[in-house]
């Protein structure tokens, strides 16, 4: 237990792999700009402020707008990987200055992001898909010196907000027992007729019963996410879960940029190294479909090799090999943008396959050229 302990205190001080992490600094301008509508149009305005405490400096309308602006600046140099540390620091602060004007600003929704913004400041996620990169900008003002520690941080803080939700609506009668989510249901009903909404399924979402059934299931869904993220093991399981729950919050609640946020933030949980799997593809595998697998790799899971047998082969991180079927459903579960429509047949078959030893052991398998 002890030496269990110390290797997990050592590996904290590792140095970290950017390459999935950079999706989610490709991502911070989209989600900024969205975030920051609203605020301009308030800004116009000159709307009523109710300040968090009496120093906080209230901008002019004019100096608000521009620093607004130059948030705006900050996040697509940020998204393009200019100057990225320095470019990061500036898109959160400018975020949080304006999340921190008013009371009345404040969501949660919108500190998730600001939670996101600072761990893509934190992290080296300027060292690759960059500007910076190619241009050999200096690491103070690019890369940045982040480590496993500080990856672990932000995993726990993201998990921990589904924990908290999931929990205060375990303990909020009116949440567990359906009365949140009816009332919310009830004030679009007549959005839904208007846009050719069965009545009947209407009826259905606006009945007591249903919401007894369906809050429990949002709250259990948040509790699974948050707990599941931490555990390896089920880690599979919850990402796919919290994709399809972001997509249903999207659809359904006005959640202003959380649930993209969110979906972003997914990729914090990808294995922090490299080219840790192996694929081998047969010589019966087109010269288009390595090319396609390269394209799509964008979290930078395999290395790909070829090998003289037909057929596909997967050495994974711990030496296991996948042939066939089982090493392209894997390797169709790992691709971003096939992830959410086989992982779940995945699930089973892996275990299986890994309890009886299907294939061989080669943990000391080379990597191809």
């Amino acid at each position: 237990m002890i030496a269990r302990l110390h290797r997990w205190n050592a590996a904290l001080d590792e140095a970290i792999d950017a390459r999935a992490l950079a999706l989610a600094r490709m991502a911070v301008a989209p989600l900024v700009v969205l975030h920051l509508q609203p605020s301009f149009a308030e800004a116009a305005a000159n709307r009523f402020n109710l300040p968090y405490a009496s120093w906080y400096p209230i901008a002019s309308p004019g100096l608000h707008r521009a620093i607004l602006w130059a948030t705006v600046a900050a996040a697509v140099a940020t998204s393009l990987g200019l100057c990225t540390r320095l470019a990061a620091w500036a898109t959160a602060l400018g975020v949080g200055y304006n999340l921190f004007l008013s009371q009345t600003y404040f969501h949660h929704n919108r500190a998730f992001l600001l939670i996101l913004l600072v761990g893509v400041a934190v992290l080296p996620t300027g060292a690759r898909l960059s500007l910076d990169r190619r241009l050999g900008t200096p690491t103070a003002i690019s890369i940045g010196g982040g480590r496993r520690l500080a990856l672990t941080v932000l995993r726990v803080e993201v998990a921990l907000v589904y924990l908290a939700s999931g929990t205060s609506k375990l303990l909020d009668p009116d949440w567990w027992g359906g009365t949140v989510t009816l009332i919310r249901v009830e004030r679009y009903a007549s959005d839904l007729i208007s846009r050719g909404v069965p009545q009947g399924v209407v009826d259905l979402l606006t009945s007591p019963g249903f919401h007894q059934w369906a809050a429990k299931a949002v709250v259990l869904t948040e509790l699974f996410i948050g707990a599941g993220l931490l555990w390896r093991h089920s880690r599979l399981g919850a990402v796919w879960t919290a994709v399809a729950f972001h997509t249903a919050i999207q659809l359904t609640a006005d959640v202003q940029v959380f649930s993209v946020a969110a979906i972003c933030a997914l990729v914090i949980w990808v294995t922090p190294q490299s080219r840790d799997r192996i694929l081998r593809l047969g010589s019966d595998a087109r010269a288009a479909t390595v090319a396609l697998i390269h394209a799509l790799d964008w979290t930078g899971r395999f290395t790909v090799g070829r090998h003289a047998k037909p057929g596909w082969e997967v050495v994974d991180r711990d030496g296991s090999v996948l042939r066939a079927a089982r090493a392209r459903w894997f390797v169709l579960s790992r691709l971003p943008i096939t992830f959410l429509f086989t992982a779940p047949a995945l699930l089973r078959p892996i275990r299986r396959a890994y309890a009886e030893g299907v294939g061989a052991r080669d943990s000391g398998a080379e990597v191809p050229e």
